[in-house]
């Protein structure tokens, strides 16, 4: 067969044309996978810029901002004391409203306790010198704890501070004394470097709102909201917002007034508590020696009678330990209570990991002792004027650390 080298040549022609072109593709596809790289690096890199200064943006607004009233804050200086004594010895006198149609009497089955406008208060006869061993009391516990624990006292004044209008106080038809001046008393009577925490002038404030019960000795829930917004604001905490909490109320509460008159059963009270925006649990030991079990900050299944106070850490015990399983700033405090820092601690879960409420009259430990095998550095006493001002209850305070 004679060899064709025009064909030969073409075909030759053809394949060197396909692969020039298939080489020529080829790099077209490289190159733009080259450039296609570059452009996704240089995006990446602007990409990261850009959050970092988003980051940095939003670290300086919340060094500058709170965060929003009611979050909890993952890393929080320990309390300190105030390098400057607060100014707690004012008291501003609280504006009671007054229908001077309405008389009060005292109670029939009860001679301690007084009746204006179908609502029962104790009457209150502290005086110095028991304003003073109270003093005594807690500066004893001071001097013993040393430098080591920041020691905190709130005296919680009654009902009749600020229910009772000032016409009839002054009338002499009503025997009561001041319980501003005692607590002032308490409060300058120290003879160590204790910190007074002034709930008085909040309490005033918010005189006409419900924060005393009609028929019990206690303060209601948000009562003790506003002694909470006391301690925080002077212990320069963050104080949590109601209004990211959610409201529970349990209506039909017969206190343990309610039998001295008649009119109470016409007034009874309603038990408002919040429960919290993040995750919290207690340990509750019921008499000193016994096994703790793990319960809720808060007994949920209180109904209506004369327990539902008991909505507040399930009402006394020897020790009852809070902790807030969302916070992680380390900080601990014990808090030295009769039955009104029931409906108070709980608020204290919002600026603490771990809050220990220890009932004096309860509980049977060494209190410096308890605070240096768990790591507690802060104490917060907490009690009701009547308390502060009864020998056998000061007394027993003192088994805590004698």
């Amino acid at each position: 067969m004679d060899y064709d080298f025009n064909d030969n040549f073409r075909e030759n022609r053809e394949y060197i044309e396909r692969r020039n072109a298939r080489r020529a593709l080829e790099r077209e596809k490289q190159r733009k996978k080259k450039l296609f790289a570059r452009r996704a690096t240089i995006v990446g890199i602007m990409l990261l810029i850009l959050i970092l200064i988003i980051t940095l943006l939003v670290i300086g607004v919340k060094a500058i901002f709170s965060i929003g009233d009611g979050d909890v804050e993952e890393t929080v200086v320990p309390t300190q004391a105030p390098t400057e004594k607060v100014n707690n010895l004012t008291f501003n006198e609280p504006d009671i409203p007054d229908d001077k149609s309405i008389e009060g009497y005292p109670s029939s089955a009860n001679s301690a306790v007084y009746i204006y406008n179908k609502a029962a208060y104790e009457l209150f006869s502290g005086s110095e010198s028991s304003a003073q061993d109270y003093a005594d009391c807690i500066s004893e516990f001071k001097a013993q704890a040393g430098d080591d624990i920041t020691v905190y006292n709130m005296v919680i004044p009654n009902h009749i501070e600020f229910g009772v209008p000032k016409r009839i106080k002054e009338s002499g038809t009503i025997q009561t004394s001041s319980q501003s001046e005692n607590i002032k008393a308490i409060y300058t009577g120290y003879t160590e470097d204790v910190v007074p925490i002034n709930c008085y002038n909040e309490l005033s404030a918010h005189c006409k709102e419900y924060i005393y019960f009609n028929t019990d000795h206690h303060w209601t829930g948000l009562g003790a909201y506003y002694a909470y917004k006391a301690f925080c604001e002077q212990t320069d905490q963050k104080v949590l917002d109601l209004s990211v909490c959610t409201e529970n109320k349990v209506e039909g509460y017969e206190g343990s007034l309610i039998d001295c008159d008649g009119s109470l059963y016409e007034n009874l009270d309603t038990v408002h508590y919040w429960t919290f925006p993040y995750s919290t649990y207690a340990m509750r030991t019921e008499s000193s020696g016994d096994t703790p079990y793990e319960t809720s900050v808060y007994y949920e299944g209180a109904t209506s009678g004369p327990y539902t106070y008991g909505a507040f850490i399930w009402g006394d015990c020897s020790l009852f330990v809070e902790y807030n399983q969302d916070l992680t700033n380390g900080k601990k405090i014990a808090v030295v209570k009769e039955s009104y820092g029931n409906a108070l601690v709980p608020y204290l879960t919002a600026n603490y990991e771990e809050v220990h409420v220890i009932d004096f009259r309860y509980f049977d430990g060494n209190l410096k002792s308890y605070c240096a095998q768990n790591g507690i550095d802060e104490v917060l006493f907490v009690n009701n004027i009547m308390a502060a001002n009864t020998a056998i209850q000061v007394d027993r305070i003192r088994t805590l650390f004698d």
